[in-house]
């Protein structure tokens, strides 16, 4: 369904959904890749925090907010849950 044919409630409602999942998928991706790291950087003795790679992940970030045409504050803030997380789960 492209935008031009949208014409119900029921149909954005419907794109808003499978957005929805999309996401949620990929955030399950991403964490699951974390445990990967979790593991690798407990057994290598490397430390939970990389402050350069999270440098350049938000980079990367601002730059992909702008190319999809979100608000770069809020791109940030959803990356800032997704470290805060990424670096709880590598600490517990």
């Amino acid at each position: 369904m492209n935008s031009d044919d949208i014409q119900t409630l029921e149909e954005i409602r419907d794109l808003i959904d499978e957005a929805d999942k999309l996401l949620l998928l990929t955030l399950g991706k991403r964490f699951r890749a974390i445990g990967f790291l979790k593991k690798l950087k407990s057994a290598t003795g490397m430390p939970t925090e990389d402050l350069k790679r999270e440098e350049a992940v938000k980079a990367l970030w601002k730059q992909r907010a702008q190319e999809n045409n979100i608000p770069e504050p809020l791109a940030l803030l959803i990356l800032d849950f997704i470290l805060a997380e990424s670096k709880r789960i590598q600490s517990a």
